[in-house]
């Protein structure tokens, strides 16, 4: 499993969400601010200003928690994402490796 640190995820999440699309944007800003949910209509009108509050959020700095819950929005592929308190790292499981059962 990949593992990355808690400055890398962060970094990858930013360049990640640059690049997203309109209907990506709203999920993410959402999964961010759920108090102020916004529409598709609202990404197409103003995106450049949503995009900018996440950005300017993800530079302010990110909790652990937020940037688990995050990773599952911007990387849907990713699965069994956890922090590993110990080593400070985040890893994943990316959707194409195969599942490993236990004997």
């Amino acid at each position: 499993m990949p593992a990355v640190t808690k400055d890398e995820a962060v970094d990858r999440l930013a360049k990640a969400i640059e690049k997203a699309h309109a209907d990506d944007v709203v999920d993410i800003y959402n999964e961010l601010f759920p108090e102020e949910p916004v529409s598709a209509s609202t990404a197409q009108q103003d995106g450049s200003r949503l995009l900018a509050r996440i950005v300017s959020h993800i530079q302010r700095g990110l909790e652990i928690e937020e940037i688990v819950d995050l990773w599952h929005v911007v990387f849907p592929s990713h699965r069994r994402v956890q922090f590993d308190e110990e080593t400070g790292t985040l890893s994943y499981r990316e959707g194409s490796e195969p599942f490993q059962y236990v004997d």
